[in-house]
């Protein structure tokens, strides 16, 4: 996965635009890397400390992820941007589900709202298509992390209460309920992506380690059959 420093330095994103402050929020009932921690405590900073356990998705949410998944990937791939990231948001943000919408106007897989999605070149219905409602989403976080630096907490707080919100606060999660549990969450579901990425490079070095043993005794097998081979012949010779 490439690192954040790319997509940071990456010049294709549009300058910023005048601050949305709710580019992404909704909380729902329904619901390339390394990334800085909050130098500086948030007021009354609750991003840290989520039980894994809690960061769970319903069956239907599930059945959407595997199907969007291999179209979020590709994107974010695209895009040189960090892939577990997005599936947080949207994990978060929709549940996976592409005609998602808020009461304060957000839609689609990552809620944009429209003035979110006019900054990208969207119009409000084509935040319903999942690969330009994904896209511009991703292009607005490239945007917040060359804003605040790579600093995870901070990008995500601003993705929910936008970029105004967190610059009014000095830098920090603005002291919103709402916007510090976003925060919690979406670095809950990151959280469980990253270990689950652990767990697949993990499982494919033993199965490498498997391989090369296994070919390493077909070789051992191959060079005595040779050996032999030769010395038999060496004896018919004689």
């Amino acid at each position: 996965m490439l690192g954040l420093l790319s997509a940071c330095s990456d010049s294709t994103e549009p300058p910023p635009a005048p601050l949305d402050r709710y580019a992404g929020r909704g909380m729902r009932s329904d619901g390339i890397r390394p990334y800085a921690e909050t130098t500086a405590p948030a007021l009354g900073d609750l991003s840290r400390g989520v039980p894994l356990s809690t960061m769970a998705l319903s069956a239907v949410a599930l059945r959407r992820q595997h199907d969007l998944t291999p179209l979020i990937d590709t994107l974010a791939l695209s895009e040189h941007f960090d892939a577990d990231l997005v599936h947080a948001v949207i994990s978060q943000e929709s549940s996976y589900n592409p005609m998602a919408g808020s009461p304060k106007g957000a839609a689609g897989l990552m809620q944009l709202m429209p003035a979110t999605a006019a900054r990208f070149g969207l119009t409000a219905a084509e935040r319903f298509d999942p690969a330009k409602n994904i896209r511009a989403g991703i292009r607005y976080l490239k945007v917040l992390a060359q804003m605040f630096g790579g600093n995870l907490d901070l990008m995500i707080a601003a993705y929910n209460a936008g970029e105004g919100a967190v610059l009014k606060y000095g830098r920090h999660i603005p002291p919103y309920r709402e916007t510090q549990t976003y925060v919690r969450r979406v670095k809950g579901f990151y959280a469980r992506y990253r270990q689950r990425v652990r767990q697949r490079q993990m499982l494919a070095s033993m199965l490498d380690a498997d391989e090369r043993r296994l070919m390493d005794r077909s070789r051992t097998a191959e060079d005595a059959r040779d050996r032999e081979l030769a010395r038999e012949r060496s004896l018919i010779g004689e």
